[in-house]
C-alpha cells in the first residue's frame, strides 16, 4: 500500500464526498473522526456518550441516534470501542449495526479485543452476508488525529483492497497479519512489550535517580542508550515534567495486560513477566491513578524509594 493521496472510495454522498461511518467517538475515534473530516470525507458517528458526541458534531461529524442508523446510510463502518462486550452490543445487539447492515457492508473493527472475539464477530456478521475487516492500531489519539497510525490489518485480500484508500487515510503505515484474528493477536504481543518498557522503564530511572543522578542529565542520556525504547523516548519527558495527562490511560493498560494472560491461558504458555506487569498496574489503579497517562506506574516506585523524578 502505498501513499496516502488517493481519492477517498465510494459509497459517495450527494454532495460527491465520500462517507464513512464511525461508532465510538472517544480518544481514538474523535482522532479518527478529525483525521477522516480533514481527508475530506463525510462521518456518520454514533456514540453513546454525550460529550463525544458533542466534540464530533462541532468538529463537522453528521450524528446519528443508533449503530443501525449508521449501517443504514453507508457501506463502510470504523468501530472504535472499548471493549469486545460493547463492541458486540454495537454490532450485533439492539439496535446494532447488523440491523441497519445490508449484505456486502463492511466493519472496521479498530477496538483492542481479544483474537478469539473478533474470530465469532466476523462470523456472526458473516451470516448476514456482510464482512468484517480485523484492525489493530499502534499510537495515540494526536496520531489518530494526524494519520499517523500504525495498522495491522488481518482479513481477506480482496476485502483489504477494496478499502485500502481508507485504511491509508488514517495511517502512516499497514502491516498485514494474515485472516482475521491475526492483528488482534499482534495488537496484544505488542501491547505487552510497550506496557512492559514502560514499567521496566520506571524501575529504572528510579532507581538511577535515587543513587543519585540528575533525572534531566539521566533521559538524555538513557534516550541515545541500548536500554531505550520507543516509548520511554516519547513519553518519559511528560514524567520529568510531572504530567500524567492522559493518552493512553492506565486503565486501559491494565485491561490490555489482562487480555494478554487470559491468551496465554488459552494458550497453556507461561507469561511470567506479565504478572509481573499485570500486577504494578492493578496497584496504579488502586491507588487512583486509572485516568492517568499509564506512565504513572513511575509513581508506585517514587513511593517506595522515597524520591520524586521532578523535584
Amino acid at each position: 500500500m502505498q501513499s496516502h493521496r488517493g481519492t477517498p472510495p465510494n459509497p459517495r454522498s450527494s454532495a460527491g464526498s465520500a462517507v464513512v461511518g464511525l461508532i465510538g467517538l472517544g480518544n481514538i475515534g474523535g482522532g479518527m473522526c478529525h483525521r477522516l473530516l480533514d481527508r475530506g470525507y463525510e462521518v456518520v458517528g454514533f456514540d453513546v456518550a454525550e460529550p463525544a458526541r458533542e466534540a464530533a458534531g462541532k468538529a463537522g461529524a453528521r450524528l446519528v441516534d443508533s449503530a443501525a442508523e449508521v449501517a443504514a446510510e453507508v457501506a463502510v463502518t470504523v468501530t472504535s470501542l472499548p471493549n469486545s462486550a460493547i463492541v458486540f452490543d454495537a454490532v450485533t445487539g439492539p439496535g446494532g449495526w447488523l440491523e441497519g447492515a445490508a449484505p456486502g457492508h463492511t466493519v472496521i473493527e479498530t477496538s483492542t479485543i481479544e483474537p478469539a472475539a473478533i474470530v465469532a464477530l466476523a462470523e456472526r456478521v458473516g451470516e448476514r452476508g456482510a464482512r468484517v475487516l480485523d484492525v489493530a492500531l499502534s499510537g495515540e489519539p494526536p496520531q489518530a488525529a494526524a494519520g499517523e497510525l500504525v495498522f495491522q490489518v488481518g482479513g481477506d485480500d480482496d476485502l483489504v483492497a477494496e478499502h485500502a484508500a481508507l485504511l491509508e487515510a488514517m495511517s502512516k503505515k499497514i502491516n498485514r497479519t494474515g485472516g482475521v484474528g491475526t492483528a488482534k493477536i499482534v495488537k496484544l504481543v505488542n501491547n505487552l512489550m510497550s506496557i512492559g518498557n514502560i514499567a521496566v522503564a520506571s524501575e529504572a530511572f528510579v532507581l538511577g535517580v535515587k543513587c543519585g543522578m540528575d533525572p534531566e542529565r539521566l533521559f538524555e542520556i538513557l534516550s541515545v542508550s541500548g536500554g531505550r525504547s520507543a516509548h520511554f523516548n516519547h513519553d518519559f519527558p511528560g514524567v520529568l515534567a510531572g504530567d500524567y495527562a492522559p493518552g493512553f490511560k492506565t486503565s486501559l493498560a491494565l485491561k490490555d495486560m489482562r487480555l494478554i494472560l487470559d491468551l496465554a491461558a488459552a494458550e497453556g504458555y507461561p507469561a511470567r513477566l506479565a504478572q509481573v506487569v499485570e500486577h504494578l498496574y492493578a496497584e496504579s489503579l488502586d491507588a487512583g491513578r486509572g485516568d492517568e497517562h499509564f506512565t504513572s506506574v513511575v509513581k508506585l516506585y517514587e513511593q517506595a524509594a522515597a524520591t520524586t523524578i521532578n523535584g
